[in-house]
């Protein structure tokens, strides 16, 4: 097939700004791992940067130590540091978006290596697998990640980062803290991270489905760090953490912890043999529930089938449905005037944000590959930040116009929770021929009231509602609703 001409073309425009034979080779690696025929191009050539970088940084130091002699016994070698965090082994960078169907865009990307990955991109596992956190996942879960973690190379990059200081003595340092126990367990530090290292698998779900209550749940899986809690047992428990043990599982409650205003639950579990661990925050919302998965989402099967099935890590977003905020929006007189302003803003800067998208990371050789389909195009991302900032500042406006209508909806609310009390003390009053009730008669399962949910910071706790008597409560600003009773 003959190349278009656009293509043609932005080949020609990336040679003449990337000039060089080492640039040029560079982009011919990179060029096979993006799409040149797409509507957004991208390429950075960073073979010798890092040296150039550090080179100056040293130059700079030395004038610094200089004039300052505290910092004269205080070695700094910006080339070893920049090498030692693994940056120096980067020789480029390239990008491309396509569009492959109306609302569906393929944004691909290539680090290009020298030689395997040091520092910060050893912290990446490079052992492949499949996406199973999405296998595990819930069919309601809104998104799900998948990705192998080694935490043993901050050895040595610790080591690397010390010895421009220290010198030789540097690898026993790090070794000898590395070696030390944790305080109150029989697990060292090293120990620690080795049982960290490997598969993570979590899922999560966030809603805003209310107005006032953000219902956010997840579940997360490290391969082997099952034996980590039966090691620190010890020292959770002196935190007041409480231990439950049945069929050969251990769990490990932290929700006292937590704090009463904490948005959810933390559970920790593992088997008595130790194999994974388990963290999550609803014993009911687990990879053992009954019931649809997220690999039965239509949205999930239209991405995955179009990515490699074996990456080194997985990520999956189901996507984010407003209506629901805008029709709360439009219920509200002071803001439904601006429902269909809000609408517009919002396709047009973050209607394909909030589409279902997925992404790859795979290693070809020793370079880095990202492969992803979205509802956006990494140029509309481009594009957006500016009229993100210029509508940041004329949010930052409007931010005393929302907090109104937010007071005036939380105020509505709890006003219609008063008058729902106040019905239900008039029945109980009807029934037990009585003229007073304490709160706790009126709300719960078979009372008159199921639920009861505070939402601007009041406490209906201890209330006592008396016949002819005003029904009061104290938001957490402190101020006093009252109706009359």
């Amino acid at each position: 097939m003959t190349p278009s001409l656009k293509t043609l073309l932005s080949a020609c425009l990336i040679a003449a700004i990337v000039p060089g034979t080492i640039a040029s080779a560079n982009f011919k690696d990179a060029q096979q791992y993006i799409d040149l025929d797409g509507s957004l191009m991208g390429y950075i050539d960073f073979e010798g940067d890092g040296e150039y970088i550090g080179t100056a940084l040293n130059e700079i130091y030395r004038e610094v130590q200089l004039n300052n002699l505290a910092l004269a016994f205080l070695p700094l070698d910006f080339n070893h540091l920049i090498d030692s965090l693994g940056f120096g082994s980067v020789k480029a960078f390239a990008l491309s978006s396509k569009n492959v169907e109306p609302g569906l865009y393929r944004n691909r990307s290539v680090t290009l290596m020298q030689g395997e990955g040091t520092g910060l991109f050893d912290l990446s596992g490079t052992e492949a697998s499949t996406f199973t956190a999405a296998k595990l996942a819930p069919g309601d879960a809104t998104a799900a990640l998948t990705v192998n973690i080694q935490l043993g190379s901050l050895k040595e990059t610790a080591v690397a980062l010390l010895q421009p200081m220290m010198g030789p003595a540097a690898e026993t340092f790090v070794a000898e803290y590395l070696a030390e126990a944790i305080p109150s367990t029989n697990i060292s530090y090293a120990e620690a991270l080795d049982l960290l290292s490997g598969q993570w698998d979590g899922y999560w779900r966030q809603s805003g489905a209310d107005l006032f209550e953000n219902d956010v749940r997840f579940w997360l899986q490290l391969e082997n760090a099952g034996e980590l809690l039966h090691r620190v047992r010890p020292l959770v428990e002196e935190m007041g953490v409480s231990f439950v043990e049945d069929a050969g599982r251990m769990v490990a409650d932290f929700s006292n912890l937590m704090g009463d205003e904490a948005p959810f639950a933390l559970f920790l579990e593992s088997a008595e043999d130790g194999g994974p661990l388990l963290i999550y925050t609803d014993p009911e919302w687990t990879a053992a529930s009954v019931g649809a998965a997220l690999t039965d989402q239509a949205a999930f099967q239209n991405l995955a089938g179009r990515l490699p099935e074996s990456a080194v890590s997985f990520y999956y977003d189901a996507g984010t449905d407003i209506e629901h905020l805008l029709e709360m929006l439009e219920a509200f007189p002071a803001a439904a005037p601006y429902k269909t302003a809000v609408e517009k803003a919002v396709d047009l800067l973050v209607g394909g944000f909030l589409e279902p998208s997925m992404a790859v990371t795979y290693l070809d050789g020793d370079h880095w590959v990202s492969d992803a389909y979205a509802g956006y195009s990494t140029k509309r991302v481009v594009m957006t930040i500016p009229a993100a900032f210029a509508i940041g500042i004329g949010s930052a406006a409007a931010i005393p116009a929302f907090n109104q209508v937010r007071t005036q909806s939380q105020e509505a609310t709890v006003r219609n929770n008063l008058r729902m009390i106040a019905s239900a003390a008039d029945q109980y009053f009807l029934e037990n021929g009585v003229t007073e009730v304490h709160i706790d008669e009126l709300i719960g399962e078979g009372g008159y009231i199921r639920e009861l949910k505070p939402v601007a910071g009041e406490s209906y706790e201890g209330m006592a509602i008396k016949a002819g008597e005003p029904i009061r409560v104290t938001l957490g600003d402190g101020t006093e609703m009252v109706i009359a009773f």
